[in-house]
């Protein structure tokens, strides 16, 4: 009687559609384990992915990510289950990214290409972060006048004066306008500067400045430059010549 009971249940069961198919076989594709290191601006990302699904998996990409900036990928050959993957990329990270500390996030198939059986664990950070350092120079528009005061006809060469610089403040997309300096260099000939090295650097913040007194028997010419906390300079290249306004 159970027999014939058991029969009728699994004909009841085709009859009705009621069979429970198999779920289909996927892959599945995971980041095990990362690093990273650096110099400056470049990074050189080392990762594995491995697929611990039960299919192989399709070619694919992997991503690396940076404040959520895709900064370079890794193409993924066709991995039979339990495959592995492991490679080594080298990328800069962009200027474009806010100086600070970030972790690297390593996603695989970061083109959502394959089915998996487990879609959110493909991605892993860097258990230590990495450091974005500013390399954004101030924008700056250049000295605007550099005089001087001087009675009478110039170039005796027995008296001296200061030369009086100024400016309107740089603008910096990470050092605030009181931490700007600025870096002035001097020459006796048009284009004469030598940038290599500032003849005076500023106080913090300054928007103008006040040489030490120069003898009256040459002329001299001023270019300035800010500079920020990272060291960054801006490239201006507006050249003032010394005005005596009391001649």
């Amino acid at each position: 009687m159970s027999t014939l009971s058991g029969l009728a249940t699994a004909a009841l069961l085709v009859l009705t559609g009621s069979a429970v198919a198999e779920a289909p076989l996927r892959p599945d594709l995971v980041e095990t384990s990362i690093s990273v290191s650096q110099t400056g601006a470049s990074l050189r990302m080392t990762d594995v992915v491995r697929n611990r699904g039960a299919a192989t998996a399709p070619r694919s990409t992997t991503g690396y990510f940076v404040a959520h900036v895709r900064i370079g990928v890794r193409p993924i050959a066709s991995l039979p289950r339990g495959a592995l993957s492991r490679g080594a990329v080298r990328m800069s990270v962009p200027s474009s990214i806010a100086p600070g500390f970030y972790r690297v996030v390593v996603c695989a198939d970061i083109g959502h290409r394959i089915r998996e059986s487990n879609e959110r664990n493909n991605c892993l950070a860097t258990s230590t972060p990495i450091e974005v350092i500013d390399r954004t120079p101030p924008t700056f528009a250049g000295l605007t006048s550099a005089t001087t005061c001087i009675p009478g006809p110039s170039g005796g060469g027995t008296r001296s004066s200061s030369y009086h610089l100024a400016w309107d403040p740089a603008a910096d997309n990470a050092t605030p306008a009181s931490h700007i300096v600025y870096d002035v260099y001097m020459a006796n000939t048009p284009g004469g500067e030598r940038f290599a090295a500032p003849t005076y650097t500023t106080p913090v913040g300054a928007s103008s400045f006040a040489t030490p007194p120069l003898p009256d028997d040459k002329p001299y010419y001023f270019v300035v430059r800010a500079r920020d906390q990272a060291g960054n300079h801006d490239a201006n290249s507006v050249e003032r010549a010394g005005v005596n306004l009391c001649v």
